[in-house]
C-alpha cells in the first residue's frame, strides 16, 4: 500500500502538470470560507488516553448496512478538475474511481451522472447513493423529473437518495456567474414530496445550521451532510466542525455525514467526536486517482482508516461508539451559543 505522502505527492505533481491546481479551491468571492474551515479544523486538539486502551475497531453501519469505516466519498460528476486529470487514465474515469472505492470498503456517491452510467458502477457491486439536483426551469415541471430520477435510482438498486439543498441559489467560483444550471429553491411540502416518492433513505446534502437540520427531519428525511458545497455557496461560510455539535443536539437521531475539508484520520476521528457518524471526502481522494489511478483511489481510502484506526486507540476509543467530545480540547467556547 502507498503511504500519504506517496499518493500526495504522486497526484500533486500530475495536477501541477495539466496546470489544474487553481480548481482544488473555488470558492465563492473570496473563498475565505475554505481558508477558515480548515483554519479552525486545525485548531482543535486531541488528549491522550493510552490507560487500558487497546486497537480500536472502525466498523459502523450506515441506514442498516455495516461498513468496516465510517469513510465515504462525496457526491461527485465530471468537472473541470476531474476532466483535466483524467488525460492520464483510461476514460470512463469516474467508473474507474467507483471501483477503487469498492476495494476500500467505502460507498460512491453519485452527482449528476447519466443512468447508464450510474447502472454500471452498481453492477460494479458497490453501494451507491444518488443525489439529484433541484431543478427548476419555467414552463416545465421539473418535480416529476426529480421524482422520476429518485424512483430510478430506487429500482436500480442505489442503497440511499438525496438531494443537494446547497445549490438552491446555485454554485459560484470566486466571480463568476453563479448559475451553472437552471437550479431553484424548493418549498417544505415540495421535499417532502420528494422525500415520500421513494423508500431508501432520503438525505439532505449541504446543511449549515440545526435550523436546516430540524426541516430535514420534518419532512421525513433520515440522513444530511453537513457541508458548505466546497465553499461554492457563500463566502464567509461557517465551519463544518464549528455547527456540526449544534446540529447533533438539535437531531440527536439523525445519520449525519460532515463534509468539507477534511484530509487525514485527525480530521475524520475530530468529525465523529462532534457529532457525524460518517465523513464524506472528495478533494484527497481526486489528488490520489490523479498520481496512482484506481489503487490510488484504494490505497488513500486505506491509509486513512488506518489514521483513524491508530488516533481512536491513542485516545482510548476501542469503537466508533465510544468516541466522544471530551477528546477534544476546543479553541474558544460559543458562549453565546450556551457552551
Amino acid at each position: 500500500m502507498l503511504s500519504y505522502r506517496e499518493l500526495h505527492e504522486a497526484g500533486m505533481k500530475r495536477i501541477r502538470e495539466v496546470d489544474a491546481e487553481h480548481l482544488m479551491d473555488l470558492g465563492a468571492e473570496t473563498g475565505a470560507q475554505n481558508r477558515m474551515n480548515r483554519e479552525y479544523m486545525e485548531s482543535i486538539a486531541f488528549e491522550m488516553r493510552f490507560m487500558g486502551s487497546n486497537y480500536a475497531d472502525t466498523k459502523t453501519s450506515f441506514f442498516g448496512h455495516e461498513v468496516s469505516h465510517p469513510i465515504q466519498h462525496a457526491a461527485m460528476s465530471a468537472g473541470r478538475l476531474l476532466n483535466k486529470i483524467s488525460t492520464y487514465w483510461e476514460e470512463p474515469y469516474i467508473e474507474d474511481m467507483a471501483a477503487g472505492l469498492m476495494e476500500a470498503g467505502s460507498w460512491f456517491w453519485a452527482g449528476a451522472l447519466g443512468n447508464q452510467e450510474m447502472q454500471r458502477i452498481i453492477n460494479m457491486g458497490v453501494p451507491t447513493v444518488r443525489i439529484v439536483k433541484p431543478m427548476s426551469n419555467p414552463g416545465w415541471d421539473e418535480n416529476e423529473d426529480i421524482i422520476r430520477a429518485l424512483k430510478d435510482a430506487e429500482q436500480r438498486g442505489c442503497v440511499a437518495v438525496g438531494m443537494d439543498v446547497d445549490v438552491f441559489f446555485g454554485e459560484k467560483t470566486h466571480d463568476e456567474p453563479p448559475f451553472r444550471y437552471s437550479l431553484g429553491p424548493k418549498t417544505m411540502e415540495e421535499m417532502r414530496r420528494f422525500v415520500e416518492a421513494t423508500s431508501l433513505p432520503f438525505i439532505v446534502k449541504g446543511v449549515l445550521s440545526k435550523q436546516d437540520a430540524v426541516k430535514s427531519k420534518e419532512i421525513g428525511a433520515q440522513g444530511i451532510v453537513v457541508s458548505h458545497h466546497g465553499g461554492e455557496c457563500i463566502d464567509y461560510a461557517l465551519p463544518i466542525l464549528r455547527v456540526l455539535p449544534h446540529i447533533r443536539r438539535a437531531v440527536p437521531d439523525m445519520t449525519i455525514f460532515a463534509e468539507g475539508g477534511i484530509q487525514r484520520g485527525t480530521d475524520i476521528l475530530k468529525a465523529l467526536a462532534l457529532g457525524a457518524d460518517g465523513v464524506c471526502m472528495l478533494t484527497i481522494l481526486t489528488i490520489a486517482y490523479a498520481g496512482h489511478g484506481r489503487r490510488g483511489v484504494t490505497d488513500m481510502v486505506r491509509v486513512l482508516a488506518d489514521e483513524l484506526m491508530r488516533n481512536m486507540s491513542i485516545c482510548g476509543c476501542q469503537t466508533i461508539e465510544d468516541i466522544e467530545p471530551s477528546i477534544l480540547w476546543m479553541p474558544y467556547p460559543d458562549r453565546n451559543r450556551g457552551e
